[in-house]
């Protein structure tokens, strides 16, 4: 495993407390909390669309768009579950224990997709210190919230 890749998702994961904390403003200047979630992905929009004119990309056309499964769009129906879950959930319990338990979430699916190659991903078996290190992240979650 490249250790440059792995510093670059640390990196990328290190903007998520950030996205959440500016969510949970979001929400408490938001009359509810999907309204949040919508101005939310406006600005990620936004982003998307500077993004592609900086890459000197186009966007997509509209024949590409329709034509892809239906079950490829599900991937922002889940980011709307996970960005509205943050904004309901940051101020209830923390910055911290959120994303402890958002991650323990997320590592928790991604060894069952992991596992069975899902999606047409990579197959890498669970192995005992996988788990182990799930485990781990467990009680990290335990002191975390303590």
């Amino acid at each position: 495993m490249n250790w440059f890749l792995l510093l670059a998702a640390v990196a990328v994961g290190a903007v998520i407390p950030i996205q959440g904390a500016l969510n949970a403003r979001l929400g408490a200047a938001m009359v509810h909390p999907m309204q949040a979630t919508l101005v939310s992905y406006i600005g990620g929009t936004i982003a998307c669309i500077v993004a592609l004119l900086v890459a000197q990309a186009s966007l997509p056309d509209w024949k590409r768009v329709t034509g892809i499964d239906w079950y490829l769009y599900c991937g922002g129906f889940l980011g709307v579950i996970f960005v509205s879950g943050m904004l309901y959930l940051m101020p209830k319990v923390g910055i911290a224990n959120m994303l402890a338990a958002a991650i323990l979430g997320q590592l928790v699916m991604s060894l069952v997709f992991d596992h069975f190659g899902f999606f047409g991903g990579l197959v890498i078996e669970v192995t005992p210190s996988r788990i182990i290190g799930v485990l781990l992240l467990l009680l990290g979650l335990y002191f975390i919230q303590r």
